[in-house]
């Protein structure tokens, strides 16, 4: 009944709490660094990737940029990767296309990938 899930249930706050804390003071370094390098990725591979198939069973492709952040995440030593996905093409030569242009603004920023990746969607719905 009442008493053991009661019992159970406090002293996890107080052993959350204390965790919460250390992980909080060893965070905020790691925020600054990749606030820092925000831009500051090490690399970007542009790839054209099989993507789901259309409804009709014909093939769709996309572009896909992986970005390489670097240690951001301080001693842990495991390079962070982020990517970024244009639309779906039916054919592969489009979605190459794409990979090309995301490649090409990717020298802006990742920033730029985004709405440059956010625009070609838009223009392929219509």
């Amino acid at each position: 009944g009442g008493p053991p899930p009661e019992a159970r249930r406090k002293p996890s706050p107080t052993r959350s709490r204390s965790r919460s804390r250390s992980l909080r003071v060893k965070a905020q370094p790691k925020t600054a660094v990749a606030m820092g390098q925000a831009e500051g990725f090490e690399s970007v591979k542009a790839d054209v990737v099989e993507a789901k198939c259309r409804h009709d069973g014909s093939p769709n492709y996309q572009a896909e940029l992986l970005f390489t952040l670097g240690q951001a995440l301080g001693s842990s030593g495991r390079a962070r990767t982020m990517c970024i996905r244009g639309p779906y093409r039916p054919n592969n030569e489009r979605a190459q296309e794409d990979a090309d242009k995301l490649l090409k603004v990717s020298e802006q920023g990742m920033q730029a990938v985004r709405e440059m990746a956010t625009t070609l969607k838009r223009g392929n719905v219509r």
